[in-house]
């Protein structure tokens, strides 16, 4: 069993975005979430790490999780993958995309279309993260 850690996990923690190569794990703190696999790991932590660099630099904000809210983050990750399905579909479409239902193949049709993950235009997406929008959890009734 290959055990990487997935680089998207607060999307998949909310069951709202899924991934085909997702594999639940249960570490000491808790269930968590790995990639089964080391090439698709490697390629989400790239493009994460891109997502990151312009997207901390539009929040103003430092890759420090003792600084930056989890939120930032959370915005970064939703936004990010949701603007490059976004920008992957035709402008013909005119499609809303609200989830993402499978991470692996969204990065594998962006490296078919932009060749490298280097060349994806992620300064195209941070509109994307800056107005993303967190949902508020439902209150149980009282």
């Amino acid at each position: 069993m290959i055990d990487c850690k997935c680089s998207f996990d607060m999307t998949l923690n909310t069951e709202e975005f899924g991934c085909e190569k997702e594999q639940l794990v249960t570490r000491r703190a808790g269930p968590d979430i790995a990639c089964s696999s080391e090439q698709a790991s490697s390629r989400c932590k790239q493009v994460y790490a891109e997502f990151k660099a312009v997207g901390l630099l539009a929040f103003d904000a430092e890759d420090d999780l003792l600084k930056t809210p989890a939120s930032v983050f959370a915005k970064i990750q939703y936004g990010g993958l949701l603007g490059l399905g976004r920008n992957l579909n035709e402008p013909a479409d005119e499609v809303s995309i609200e989830v993402v239902d499978n991470i692996y193949q969204l990065l594998e049709q962006a490296v078919m279309r932009y060749e490298t993950c280097s060349n994806i235009p992620y300064q195209e997406l941070v509109d994307s993260m800056t107005t993303f929008k967190i949902k508020r959890k439902k209150r149980a009734a009282s």
